[in-house]
C-alpha cells in the first residue's frame, strides 16, 4: 500500500487529505501485516478498538465530495425513477388516447356504415315504390285503355246500328 503514498493532487487541501487517507490505509495495513496469527490457522488477532478508530479516521479524512457522492447517487436513483415513472405515466396515457381515438374511429366508421346502409336500403325502397307505382300506373292505365276501347267499340256498333236501320 505505500504506492498510495505516491499519490499526487494540484489542490493541496484535497491532496492532504487524501495523503492522510493513504497513510491511514498504510496503518491499517501494517497492523494486520503485523497481526499475531491464530495457532493451526490463517486467521489473525487485531485490536478491535484500535482498527475502527483507523477505519473512522479513514472515512474523516475522505473528500466531502466523496462523502457527498452517496447522496448524488441515490438522488440520481431517485430522479431516474421518477423519470421512469412518469415515462411510463405518459406512455399509458398516451396508449389509452390512442385506443380512444381508434375506437371513436371505429364508432364513426360504423355510423358512416350504417348511414350508408340505410340510405342504400331507402333508395331500394325508394325504387320498388317507384316500380310498383309505374306497374300499377300501367295497369290502370291499360284497364282505362280497355275499358275505353269497349266503350268506343259500343259506340261505333251503335253508330253502325243507327245508320242501319
Amino acid at each position: 500500500m505505500a504506492e498510495y503514498n505516491n499519490y499526487e493532487n494540484t489542490d493541496n487541501h484535497e491532496s492532504e487529505d487524501t495523503k492522510d487517507t493513504f497513510e491511514l490505509l498504510d496503518r491499517i495495513e501494517n497492523l494486520i501485516k503485523d497481526a499475531r496469527t491464530v495457532p493451526f490457522s490463517s486467521n489473525i488477532m487485531l485490536n478491535q478498538e484500535e482498527v475502527l478508530m483507523l477505519l473512522g479516521m479513514v472515512k474523516d479524512s475522505l473528500p466531502g465530495e466523496l462523502r457527498q457522492s452517496k447522496w448524488l447517487v441515490e438522488q440520481s436513483r431517485e430522479l431516474l425513477e421518477t423519470a421512469r415513472e412518469q415515462a411510463d405515466n405518459i406512455i399509458d396515457d398516451a396508449q389509452h388516447e390512442v385506443q380512444q381515438m381508434i375506437d371513436e374511429h371505429e364508432i364513426t366508421q360504423q355510423a358512416r356504415m350504417y348511414a350508408q346502409d340505410t340510405i342504400d336500403e331507402a333508395n331500394a325502397t325508394a325504387a320498388e315504390i317507384q316500380d310498383a307505382a309505374i306497374a300499377y300506373t300501367e295497369k290502370r292505365l291499360t284497364a282505362l285503355e280497355n275499358q275505353i276501347t269497349d266503350v268506343l267499340v259500343t259506340i261505333r256498333k251503335h253508330k253502325t246500328d243507327l245508320h242501319n236501320s
